[in-house]
């Protein structure tokens, strides 16, 4: 749940922001509106994401259509023949496209998980380079015997010659790619996160955004000279990216050590402080790229990185789970602009390419990842689900083309080729995450080869598995006798908790025993997914003053299975509502006490005054004081 600051920061950089350059920037190509026609088109937007919703496809075609009807509507360079006189200036429409995409680098990048990813560097290098490899390999021989670009093309389409061989890498690159949004999006919908195979393609994912944003860097280097400079030596502006990159990870790797540990365990403590200090580092180290001339994209990926390095990643991420929404309107609002530029017969004639290029990336995909997992050892199950989760193009590939269109290595019909290819793989793909499972059984008997080949385990997700695990909401006393219980007796011990403090004291202390300790806000109900509370043993939930949130957690488990949900209050009523709600049991702590003091008093009872409840107070002290000494001044918190 957001709370009202973070939507009034969103609000005000989706509107102020931009509003404030159009009004200020005066001049220029096209009007100065802003608010009234963005106003129409994300009207127009709701209306035609709700029907998507329906067909169960992405709700950006909807801000692609709005976009192309916006260019229509509100055009870009006469304002006579603008809605009502609504023309958009062009320098803002560019800025609007600058932020989506510098917010969806950042994105991209706190999905990375270098632990992760180091842990399965094997299945990485053989599946991630294999697929980005082998699938790169057969895209350049689609564009050079398919779509023939070559100097002869280039020469024919008024581009320069000089720029076939950039213009043809870019061109496979941008059918390689696959798409982190809808990658994770379907992980998440299908409850295959947590899987092998779903950790795999998320390791897939961000080896892609990487390569992704190591293009896009390049790309800046083919950017045409202004009138009257020498164009830059290629080989030395991608040294000179790579070296800058570099030194970028080095320092973010030392301000991450030293200072964004302790700065975010500060604002840790606040959600809206969190919130705020994350977007302001974000698009901070971005602004600070730029000054120096570098690319503020890579610097929002970079700075996105390392903040997945933190152990406050997931509540970070669900702070700012906005933003990422928010750049992908602003992104493909501004494609579907450049889409209505474009000539009518361009588009018509690139569609019978696109469309046959978009189904041939949609089904080589797939048999691609097959092989590589047979070569990796991996079973056909997950080698099958890989190829038919990831087989689609990239919301990178859409930035990868956009630029190719303004530096002239793509002509119109390059770029609608590529855009169409990215619509119908995501039309297509996400038809078939539907059926992922029926597809597989068609396949099952042809792959019996691969799973012959394979291991003798799948390999294992990061960790320990989100499956029969126990499941401890929130710490305390109550809350460590039973994690101590369930751990000594080998059971895997997931305590979640919105302490900083306590979950780092747990994973400094406790993290070569089977209680892990994470940071996670336990009423945020995309946490109960991602912790597996569905997968669980048992779920526990000790948390003060959380009765809304543990009656939700209480239906939501009756819903999706028969996991025993267990909570604990002081008060009868909150009892009562949840069992209603599904509870298996109640701890209902002043209950208990009262049984526990009950029998306390009946073995003291009879004893001489000078030794009652002497030996009692005795070793509570020592219980306690144990307590202090082993945590410090966390003690003082509990």
């Amino acid at each position: 749940m957001q709370h009202p600051i973070q939507k009034l920061l969103l609000v005000a950089l989706a509107i102020a922001g931009p509003a404030t350059l159009a009004y200020a920037g005066g001049g220029g190509p096209g009007g100065n509106y802003l608010i009234e026609p963005l106003g129409l088109m994300l009207l127009a937007a709701t209306v035609f994401a709700i029907i998507l919703s329906y067909a169960k496809q992405a709700s950006l075609f909807a801000f692609i259509i709005v976009g192309i009807l916006g260019g229509g509507y509100f055009h870009l360079t006469d304002p006579e023949t603008a809605f009502m006189g609504w023309a958009i200036n062009k320098n803002v429409l560019t800025a609007f496209v600058d932020v989506g995409i510098i917010l969806l680098l950042f994105m991209a990048g706190m999905e990375v998980d270098i632990k992760g990813m180091i842990k399965r560097w094997k299945l990485l290098l053989i599946n991630g380079v294999g697929q980005v490899a082998g699938l790169f390999v057969i895209c350049i021989g689609l564009g050079v015997a398919y779509m023939g670009i070559n100097e002869d093309y280039m020469a024919a389409a008024g581009l320069p010659p000089a720029n076939a061989t950039a213009a043809l890498l870019y061109f496979a690159l941008c059918l390689t790619l696959s798409s982190t949004i809808l990658v994770i999006g379907t992980l998440k919908s299908t409850g295959q996160m947590e899987t092998a195979h779903g950790q795999v393609a998320l390791g897939l994912m961000v080896l892609q955004d990487i390569v992704a944003v190591v293009a896009l860097a390049i790309l800046g280097s083919l950017k045409p000279p202004a009138p009257g400079t020498e164009p830059p030596n290629l080989g030395m502006e991608v040294g000179m990216i790579f070296a800058k990159m570099f030194a970028l990870a080095i320092i973010l790797y030392f301000v991450t050590k030293y200072l964004l540990n302790p700065l975010f365990k500060y604002f840790a403590k606040s959600g809206e402080l969190l919130f705020i200090g994350t977007l302001g580092y974000g698009l901070g180290v971005a602004a600070l790229c730029e000054v120096v001339h570098f690319s503020s994209g890579i610097g929002a990926f970079f700075a996105g990185a390392t903040l997945a390095a933190l152990p406050y990643r997931h509540e970070i991420e669900d702070k700012v789970e906005p933003l990422k929404a928010f750049g992908i309107i602003l992104f493909f609002i501004g494609l579907g602009f450049d889409i209505s530029a474009l000539p009518v017969d361009k588009l018509i004639g690139g569609l019978t390419d696109g469309v046959i290029l978009a189904v041939l990336v949609v089904i080589l995909t797939i048999p691609l990842m097959i092989l590589l997992g047979y070569l990796s050892k991996m079973k056909g199950r997950p080698s099958f689900m890989i190829g038919a989760i990831i087989n689609q193009s990239s919301e990178f590939s859409l930035m990868l083309a956009v630029l190719c269109l303004q530096y002239k290595l793509f002509d119109a019909n390059l770029f609608i080729v590529i855009t169409i290819v990215v619509l119908v793989t995501f039309f297509l793909s996400s038809l078939g995450h539907q059926f992922l499972e029926p597809l597989y059984g068609v396949l099952a008997k042809s792959l019996n080869f691969v799973d012959t080949h394979a291991a003798e385990e799948e390999v294992a997700a990061a960790g320990f598995e989100m499956e029969n695990h126990v499941v401890i909401m929130s710490y305390n006393e109550l809350a460590m006798e039973i994690a101590d219980f369930y751990a000594k007796r080998g059971q895997q011990v997931l305590l979640l908790d919105l302490d900083p403090e306590i979950t780092g004291y747990f994973e400094e202390h406790h993290h070569d025993n089977n209680i892990h300790a994470h940071y996670s806000d336990m009423q945020d109900p995309d946490v109960w997914g991602d912790m597996g509370f569905d997968k669980a043993k048992v779920v526990i939930s000790c948390m003060d003053g959380g009765q809304e949130a543990e009656v939700a957690i209480a239906r939501w488990l009756n819903k999706e299975g028969k996991v025993p949900f267990i909570a604990a209050t002081s008060s009868h009523e909150e009892a009562l509502e949840l069992y209603e709600a599904g509870a298996r049991y109640v701890i209902q702590t002043d209950f208990l006490a009262a049984k526990s003091f009950r029998s306390l008093f009946e073995q003291e009872v009879d004893k001489p005054l000078t030794e009652a409840f002497s030996e009692l107070g005795k070793a509570h002290w020592d219980e306690t004081r144990k307590i202090k000494e082993g945590m410090g001044a966390l003690f003082a918190t509990v």
